[in-house]
């Protein structure tokens, strides 16, 4: 239960944030004569889904798999989750306030870019290692007990 309220805690600040990026930062992104709809409050706004998203799974896996979750897992998964949140809402802040008049300053969004997207796919296989695992200690118990 732990997990579905952190998630669901994290989903509401983020929701809570997107709503003020919204109003302070602007949506567009144009990089040579090519408009990306890139904002800190769209990348918010998918983290806040996303994280909710878990929250529900974690709360209903709670609720109808009599065996528990993995703990250590699941916080591994949560703090994974948050440091791809954290590089991602950088990058967007950083985009928006990046001067095109010079390209080359743009060249370190490479590395935070691809951490972001390592620790948001680490997180996903561990969420689905957690859940097979449990699966898995679930249909134990209960071939044992016939």
């Amino acid at each position: 239960m732990l997990l579905a309220k952190s998630f669901g805690a994290l989903g509401v600040v983020l929701a809570v944030a997107a709503t003020g990026a919204a109003r302070l930062l602007p949506m567009g992104l144009l990089v040579h004569n090519t408009y990306f709809a890139y904002s800190a409050s769209l990348v918010l706004w998918f983290c806040s889904l996303a994280s909710v998203n878990f929250a529900i799974l974690y709360w209903a896996a709670e609720k109808f798999v009599p065996t528990r979750w993995s703990r250590t897992l699941g916080i591994l998964h949560f703090g994974l989750f948050s440091s791809f949140v954290i590089l991602f809402t950088v990058l967007a802040v950083a985009v928006r306030f990046w001067d095109s008049s010079r390209p080359e300053a743009l060249r370190w969004i490479v590395i935070p870019w691809l951490l972001g997207i390592l620790s948001f796919l680490l997180g996903l296989v561990l969420f689905f290692v957690n859940l097979v695992l449990t699966l898995i200690r679930t249909a134990r118990a209960r071939l044992a007990a016939h």
